[in-house]
């Protein structure tokens, strides 16, 4: 390790002769800090710049084999890094400051990491889990759809990747050490999809392509039925009354795009129409006291061969809204003509 640590000394020597005002902090971490290097083991280290002119000192090379990477980073990434906007935030959390030029630039580095280790707003970091939740489907969709072994490894590899750095954000955690440790990590903490464990191991130990495919894709979906769950138990769940009105004010206009379009026998319209009324409903019940499950549903049962049937059964649906928004105490706000409107505006 002191013979690593001689790199950086060197790098030092340099910032301090002529880069000290382009340079804020040398940091290092990895295993380094965790006293687990052994002979091949490189140095994790990176510095912040206060200038482009820093980036200079940017290089990567080889000594003896082992390879050194003198990495740059600007504040600005830092404090992106600080609101777990990348996987990596563990660099500021666990990083160890070796030099820094002057004290408002360690007084800067070290109200970051506060920042950083500041895991207290649980929605913020279920918010972030859940972005996750595109890399998983773009890898898995990848995953599917090949034939090729190496393919389905990168894939397989990439949704650990999501996954793992979900499920941490989802405890409110940082991923800190390195791949091999990376399982036992995130074993360790409260929140775990099932069936993590062995669906981790498959690509290191299984040649089967399908199971492969089987396995990543259950992981995907494991992690995200968690995200949900840990949701569900977090939410403050708001009072429908508070969180619907006007809502049918506004559906009311799928409802008759659909009669108009079944009138006319416009096969397109209908669907589309009933698509976006189950998107809005489902998303405007989600987090609520209230439930719109009970409706029918509108988008299974649509058959452009029998339009006129779906016309009746949208009614139905119109109908049983208007029932259930009553229930919930939710008004709507009608009237029977403009002459009325007016009466109703002159009050406001």
């Amino acid at each position: 390790m002191m013979k690593l640590m001689k790199s950086i000394d060197i790098l030092i020597e340099k910032i301090e002769s002529d880069y000290k005002e382009d340079i804020a902090c040398v940091v290092i971490m990895g295993s380094a800090i965790y006293n687990d290097t052994h002979s091949r083991s490189d140095l994790d280290m990176y510095f912040i710049t206060n200038t482009e002119r820093g980036n200079n000192l940017g290089k990567v090379f080889i000594i003896d084999g082992i390879g050194f990477d003198f990495w740059p980073i600007s504040w600005k990434r830092m404090e992106g890094i600080a609101n777990h906007n990348e996987r990596i935030t563990s660099i500021l959390t666990e990083g160890q400051v070796v030099y820094h030029s002057s004290e408002a630039d360690l007084e800067k580095f070290n109200t970051l990491k506060t920042k950083a280790l500041d895991v207290s707003d649980k929605k913020k970091f279920i918010a972030k889990s859940k972005n996750q939740l595109n890399e998983m489907y773009k890898a898995g969709f990848k995953l599917a759809h090949t034939d090729s072994m190496k393919v389905a490894r990168q894939e397989a590899l990439n949704i650990i990747d999501a996954t793992t750095y979900s499920i941490a954000l989802l405890n409110q955690e940082t991923v800190k050490r390195g791949r091999s440790k990376l399982k036992s990590e995130i074993l360790a903490m409260q929140h775990i999809p099932n069936d993590f464990a062995r669906l981790y191991d498959t690509v290191f130990t299984n040649q089967n392509l399908s199971e492969i495919k089987v396995n990543y894709q259950m992981m995907v979906q494991n992690t995200e039925a968690l995200i949900r769950l840990v949701e569900q138990e977090t939410q403050e769940l708001r009072p429908v009354v508070d969180h619907l009105g006007f809502l049918y004010e506004e559906l009311i206009n799928c409802y008759n795009k659909i009669y108009r379009a079944c009138e006319i026998n416009d096969t397109v319209t209908p669907l589309f129409a009933a698509v976006e009324l189950m998107n809005e409903l489902e998303a405007a019940f989600e987090g609520t006291t209230g439930s719109c499950e009970g409706l029918i549903d509108l988008i299974s049962i649509y058959n452009p061969a029998n339009l006129q049937s779906f016309s009746v059964e949208a009614k139905k649906h119109q109908l049983a809204l208007e029932t259930l928004l009553e229930r919930y105490g939710v008004p709507i706000q009608r009237f029977n003509d403009f002459d009325e409107m007016g009466i109703y505006f002159k009050t406001l």
